[in-house]
């Protein structure tokens, strides 16, 4: 489909959703890493869910095991 002079592809709009809404929370929690103490253990745990978070994010969008690799569209 054609919407505003580009090509949407509707197989993409479902995963490109659940994208733009993991990274919006992952940016969220990203945030909130800024305001823990850099040396306690709290924050070394959120530390570590986060990058894990950023794996889960990259597997199932970026470099995803079911063809095609990427899961979303590349901004233009």
């Amino acid at each position: 489909r054609i919407l505003d002079k580009q090509i949407i592809v509707v197989n993409f709009l479902v995963d490109d959703l659940r994208f733009y809404l993991e990274i919006d929370k992952f940016s969220r929690l990203a945030d909130g890493m800024e305001d823990a103490e850099p040396q306690n253990t709290e924050s070394e745990n959120y530390s570590s869910f986060l990058k894990k978070k950023l794996e889960v994010i990259s597997k199932l969008f970026l470099d995803s095991d079911i063809p095609p690799k990427l899961r979303v569209r590349p901004q233009e």
